[in-house]
């Protein structure tokens, strides 16, 4: 009868020693995880800004209002999360698809389709994490003010006249605008003489400033336009927005030039061609 309160009193001891062993595990182990999954989950936010400053900043701002696409504040509570990282992922295959999200979107700013941006799947979970939780960063992209712009010299840079400070290519090779060079540029990239109503004042200095579009990267990743550079093409595509867009493009006139070509070809053909049979029919009669 005596060894029960003994008992009792070690089976408490061991009881409370198990607490308190297990209390100081766990003191362990959330000192150990947590931090680091702390820091990854804010490295990861920051890559995000990373990626957002890169891909995203010309045409969306965080709680600064819109530019050539929305503003991107509270987004992860407006759309599906799925959606949204479908739509970064691809938006052209979105667009072709015919999702009926992302063609009201379309309509809705001026049918200027969101560029593949190419990211990787690590590069969207990132860009995720930011956009659930951007820390109050606005991030911003509004037109900085630019000097005063000469549309003459644009078009200058737009031709190749004159050449870029850091070494991009002039706008020609790639793209056409109206009254610019006898057959208007280049056809890999779009028709710029509407560029100004397509991106909007706000829109289209920012994308002059980060020439964010994945065909453009690049070239001009490392070679960035100045300043005045932006300045210069803003005045001078303001100016070019006022006539029609350029008609007919460059790929027409090589199909009337080439059918030129052909006729003339034929023509000497018919000319030529009936001595040249008779030379021949007379070489083969003396052989024979």
């Amino acid at each position: 009868m005596k060894s029960m309160p003994s008992k009792t009193f070690a089976s408490f001891i061991y009881a409370v020693s198990t607490l308190l062993a297990g209390l100081v595990m766990a003191t362990i182990m959330i000192r150990s995880v947590s931090p680091g999954q702390a820091g990854s989950a804010a490295q990861t936010a920051q890559e995000g800004q990373d990626v957002f400053k890169q891909k995203c900043v010309a045409c969306h701002t965080i709680g600064g209002g819109r530019l050539i696409g929305p503003d991107l504040q509270g987004v992860t509570q407006r759309r599906d999360l799925a959606w949204i990282k479908e739509f970064i992922s691809a938006p052209d295959q979105m667009l072709s698809s015919g999702d009926p999200i992302a063609t009201q979107l379309l309509a809705e700013y001026n049918n200027v389709p969101m560029p593949n941006p190419g990211l990787t799947a690590a590069q969207v979970e990132a860009l995720m994490a930011y956009l659930e939780n951007p820390g109050g960063t606005t991030g911003q992209a509004t037109a900085a003010g630019l000097p005063p712009g000469d549309a003459a010299q644009g078009e200058r840079l737009f031709t190749g006249a004159a050449s870029l400070a850091n070494g991009g290519t002039n706008c020609i090779a790639c793209h056409s605008a109206a009254g610019v060079a006898a057959l208007g540029g280049g056809t890999l990239g779009p028709d710029l003489t509407k560029v100004f109503t397509r991106y909007g004042a706000t829109g289209l200095p920012s994308a002059l400033a980060t020439l964010p579009f994945p065909t453009m990267q690049g070239t001009f990743a490392t070679r960035l336009l100045s300043p005045q550079e932006q300045a210069d093409l803003y005045a001078f595509f303001e100016k070019v927005d006022q006539q029609p867009a350029v008609t007919p493009p460059m790929t027409t006139w090589f199909l009337v030039i080439g059918a030129i070509g052909a006729l003339v070809l034929f023509a000497v053909l018919l000319v030529f061609w009936p001595g040249q049979r008779q030379s021949l029919s007379d070489a083969l009669r003396q052989k024979a």
